[in-house]
């Protein structure tokens, strides 16, 4: 008989997870709900990004993990790490009449 363990992540990694993830949504609703160049409500969009992408870094690090489930929560953590970078450059192109200039999700510069 084969037998198999579950593997599953830690509680704490769970939890802030689920913590940083709730906050992510509420920023998000709250920045699809402000105002036209509302540099506050995308910076703590920007905000929430990074604190989830943290928290998919802790549950990449999780060794109790499995490697693919780690290297999806790497991947993850990526995602929102671009996000934030993207809105933070969204915050800072928005001048104070509302109008926003482009911007480039460009890594490379």
């Amino acid at each position: 008989m084969n037998r198999t363990t579950a593997l599953t992540p830690s509680r704490g990694a769970v939890a802030l997870w689920n913590a940083a993830y709730s906050e992510q949504m509420a920023a998000m609703f709250a920045a699809t709900r402000a105002a036209s160049g509302d540099v506050a409500a995308v910076r703590h969009l920007a905000r929430s990004y990074l604190n989830l992408a943290q928290a998919w870094r802790v549950l990449s690090a999780d060794l109790a993990v499995p490697l693919w489930a780690r290297h999806a929560a790497s991947i993850a953590a990526e995602e929102f790490e671009r996000r934030a970078r993207m809105e933070n450059c969204r915050a800072n192109a928005t001048d104070p009449a509302g109008k926003e200039a482009p911007c480039s999700d460009d890594d490379s510069g």
